[in-house]
């Protein structure tokens, strides 16, 4: 069983938010990080299921996915 790709894509975007926020915005858009890593260890994957997920594939689909909801 994989990670469901919106939780996946949810993670990723909070991520990318993460790593471009403005400093005083780092503590809120870690928290989305920490949230959206809790929904998916929730579920009973891991840190490691994660890892193994991430590809180039994923990230082209992540992309496209962002572009599609204007996030």
């Amino acid at each position: 069983m994989k990670i469901p790709k919106d939780l996946m894509f949810e993670y990723l975007l909070s991520l990318e938010n993460y790593s471009e926020s403005h400093p005083t915005l780092k503590d809120i858009t870690m928290k989305e990080a920490l949230d959206a890593q809790k929904k998916i260890i929730d579920l009973g994957f891991t840190d490691k299921d994660i890892l193994e997920m991430k590809s180039q594939e994923l990230l082209l689909e992540y992309k496209l996915w962002r572009k599609e909801t204007g996030q």
